[in-house]
């Protein structure tokens, strides 16, 4: 068995498990950006003295950028953080809403609806 089938077999169990969706699934927007990927790493960074030399190349760049535990390993862009000022933290604050009590509740949608409980399996309506 060529080492690239090999490859692609061995990773391949790794990577759809990784997959929260399956395969046929990921919306076109990924599909389409995962092509653009391909695309760029076919014009930039292959041998171009054959076809074979450009996929083997090919290849192996996706399996690489597939690869959970080397893609792991990468290390990630820094970006900048900026502190939020007050501001915006009072903007972003979730405040959580008051408990509700469950049995006041249902009486004030039974008194909303006109019925009234008589016992747990009885409701009459109020007229």
């Amino acid at each position: 068995m060529p080492v690239s089938v090999h490859e692609i077999l061995f990773h391949g169990k790794d990577i759809i498990d990784s997959c929260i969706l399956p395969i046929g699934q990921l919306s076109e927007e990924a599909r389409e950006a995962r092509n653009k990927h391909n695309r760029k790493f076919r014009e930039l960074f292959t041998r171009k003295t054959s076809m074979i030399d450009t996929n083997k190349d090919l290849i192996n760049g996706l399996l690489l950028t597939s690869d959970p535990f080397i893609a792991s390993l990468r290390s990630r862009p820094k970006t900048e953080r900026r502190k939020n000022s007050n501001e915006v933290r009072e903007l972003l604050e979730i405040r959580a809403p008051a408990p509700i009590d469950q049995e006041q509740s249902y009486e004030n949608l039974l008194i909303q609806k006109n019925l009234k409980v008589i016992s747990k399996n009885h409701l009459i309506n109020i007229i």
